[in-house]
């Protein structure tokens, strides 16, 4: 079994956080207690603590704050320099690999520069701390999906509802469910797994109120307890607005066409500013783009 683990401020100094949907998979110690494990990276082997802290709910931490650490610590910084040189960055994660109860493998995925896959820009999250977001094992599968699509500049966006569908169906997303359980009701989410709701928008602006709307009736319905709404940035829109236009133009033989209109992150957040008051949802909104891109 594995989860993956986005690559943060205190990942560099301390160590990081087990999923519970780990658990069950572990031989816990009691709270406030430790046992040694060991983790494996490039093939190096070094001293780490499974640490069960003394709180409420007895979180469990890989812990590596120590000199036997140190290595380990001067590699993360290496290998994750992206996210070491500008603190907050989403972008980069490991997989941890548990091999056994004592013997934790760290599998890198770092941003490479020439990479031309796309990337979360930027982020707004509501009624949710990012900490408790990010370890979310949907969250991080949301991550590895988006990073796994390619950028390629002349396909428009129905290509990248594709590839993104394409993605989260292989791990275990369902598609299309019902916002409640009504049957004269008809409007169906994107993609949902357990309580966690998706919808995509890369489409016109108008539809993102409809997707506002389907978070509510789910949540009040007790189908989810957190939504989220990915949306292209503002460059990465502009791109595909401008694509739309020279189709719009090849398909009129050359007479004037406008195509605008697509939602994008500044717009989302600009307008969701209005309305938070009264939505009262664990929410949050990620804006990708591609390092292609402005």
């Amino acid at each position: 079994m594995n989860f993956n683990h986005i690559v943060g401020k205190s990942t560099f100094k301390y160590g990081f956080t087990i999923p519970k949907s780990m658990y069950h998979l572990l031989d816990l110690p009691q709270k406030g207690n430790r046992r040694k494990i060991q983790l494996v990276y490039d093939d190096v082997k070094t001293h780490a603590w499974l640490y069960r802290l003394k709180n409420q709910y007895g979180h469990v931490q890989i812990r590596y704050d120590n000199k036997f650490g140190e290595n380990f610590r001067r590699w993360l910084k290496t290998v994750f320099n992206y996210s070491y040189i500008f603190e907050r960055n989403i972008n980069e994660y490991f997989k941890v690999e548990i091999i056994n109860q004592e013997l934790f493998k760290i599998i890198q995925y770092p941003i490479n520069d020439s990479e031309s896959n796309l990337i979360i820009s930027e982020i707004l999250t509501h009624k949710i701390e990012e900490n408790a977001l990010f370890i979310d094992c949907r969250f991080t599968e949301l991550l590895e999906s988006i990073r796994n699509v390619s950028f390629i500049n002349n396909q428009r966006q129905m290509y990248y509802n594709s590839m993104i569908k394409e993605q989260l169906t292989n791990l275990s997303w369902d598609t299309e469910q019902k916002v409640v359980e009504d049957k004269n009701i008809r409007l169906k989410c994107d993609f949902r797994k357990k309580d966690f709701q998706l919808e995509v928008e890369f489409g016109n602006a108008r539809t993102y109120y409809q997707d506002i709307i389907k978070f509510v009736m789910s949540y009040n319905s007790k189908l989810i307890n957190i939504g989220g709404l990915l949306v292209p940035s503002k460059s990465f829109a502009k791109h595909l607005c401008h694509l739309g236009h020279l189709n719009a133009i090849k398909k009129s033989e050359g007479a004037k066409s406008r195509y605008t209109g697509m939602m994008n992150f500044k717009k989302a957040i600009t307008e969701f500013n209005f309305i938070k008051g009264i939505f009262d949802i664990p929410f949050f909104i990620i804006g990708i783009n591609s390092n292609n891109l402005d």
